[in-house]
This record gives C-alpha cells, structure tokens and sequence, in this order.
C-alpha cells in the first residue's frame, strides 16, 4: 500500500513538472508570434535605388550632401564642355571633336558665365575680317589635317582660323577685331545647349568701331552689341 502511494505521488510530480516546462516554452517563443530573429532596437532605412537620378550608375548614397553636390557637378560637366577626350573617330565613323559628343538637349543658358559653352578646342573659321564688313564665323576644330564642323561633317575649307575668348570687363579699343553672338534673331539671346552653340549660324566676326559704355559696344557695319556677346581674338592661324 504504500508502495503504491509513493508512486502515485511520483507521477504527479512528473506531470506537474511536464506542466511546467511547456508553459516555459510556450512563453519563449510566444513573443512576436513568428520566426523571425529578436528585434534589436536598431531603426532601418529603407533606400530607393537612384530614384529619379538617370545616373544609370546602379548605386544609392543617402544623407550625403557632398554626394549630392558631386552628382550636380558630374551632370553640369555632361551638359557642357566635354570629358576632356581628344579628337576621334568612332566605329560607324562619324568624327567627335575634343571632349567627345556634342550634348544636344536643353541644358545652362549658353551665356559668358559659362564661356558661350564653346569648348577648348573651338577654333572660328572665318574668311576675312575687315572694318564695316561682316563675316559669319564658323565653329570648328581639327583632326587628321582636316577641319570639321561640330556636326562632324567636313567644313568649307577655311581661310583663317581664329582661337577666342570671353571678353569679360575689358575695354575694346576702336579697330578692334572680335567675333560674337549676335542678337539679330527672334530667339532668345542666348543659345540653351552646347549643341546649338558650337553649331550656330550666329556666329559674326568684325570690328570695333567703339565702346559706348561698360556693357555696349559698337561694331562697324552692324551697330550695338552688349559686351557679354564678344569673344576677343587670342591666337590666329592659318588652315
């Protein structure tokens, strides 16, 4: 009899023991009701891969402000100026002039901030420069001795060649020789690609008959021009 007392007792004590382990496990795993790992506490950023970027470059930078800076400087080179390549031909052959393919959409307001976007290896074509006489200057640049316009096509054999600058603040003396962008359209006064600039038909070359103030000048044969429109001769060359 008492044999069967102990025992009976023995298997309470395991069942309550059973008990008491499930209800452990139970309040383990009760948490959040899955599988997945214990949350730590930490916040996640969820990034959108460069939303609205057309970088193609496949890659996300957030909270960077210097990121964002360098984007806008890789876009304003890539409107303007080239990528500093040389002359070449490529495979279907069409000829680039320096700095590679020409941007042909909208971009900066081609004014003498932005040096007319004409790049550094622009040289005018230009058959003769003479007091009262107007010329049209034609934008091109060189490659396997041959000058082209910045359409790639072959220009019209040049008779002078002519490398400019901005004329910035400077003070032109009368007889001066310039070549600028004339005004003498319907459209706006200045050119909104680099395309458009290095391919325009306005283009003149004359000269200075004066300086009427520190933003018009007077060209012989063509009237007023503000200054910001002239471009001074820097070096002269024969084809």
């Amino acid at each position: 009899m008492r044999r069967r007392v102990m025992l009976a007792c023995a298997a309470i004590a395991f069942a309550g023991c059973d008990k008491l382990r499930k209800k452990h496990e139970d309040a383990s795993t009760s948490g959040s009701g899955s599988a997945e790992p214990p949350k730590t506490g930490h916040s996640v950023t969820k990034l959108k891969a460069d939303a609205g970027t057309g970088s193609g470059s496949g890659s996300a930078h957030a909270g960077s402000a210097h990121a964002g800076s360098a984007q806008g400087s890789a876009h304003a080179e890539h409107l303007m100026g080239g990528d500093g390549s040389p002359s070449y031909r490529a495979d279907d052959g069409r000829v680039h002039g320096p700095g590679g393919p020409v941007f042909m959409g909208r971009g900066v307001q081609c004014d003498a901030a932005h040096d007319h976007c004409l790049r550094d290896g622009v040289w005018f074509s230009v058959n003769s420069i003479q007091p009262g006489k107007l010329y049209r200057a034609v934008p091109v640049y060189e490659f396997e001795k041959q000058w082209y316009t910045w359409r790639g096509e072959l220009a019209e054999p040049p008779v002078k060649l002519y490398k400019t600058q901005i004329a910035g603040n400077a003070k032109l003396a009368p007889g001066t020789s310039v070549i600028w962008y004339s005004s003498e359209t319907s459209d706006g006064k200045w050119s909104n690609s680099e395309y458009e600039a290095m391919t325009s038909s306005r283009w003149e070359a004359g000269v200075v008959e004066s300086q009427q103030s520190a933003t018009v000048v007077m060209i012989k044969g063509f009237g007023a021009t503000t200054l910001d429109t002239v471009r001074l001769i820097t070096a002269q060359r024969d084809p």
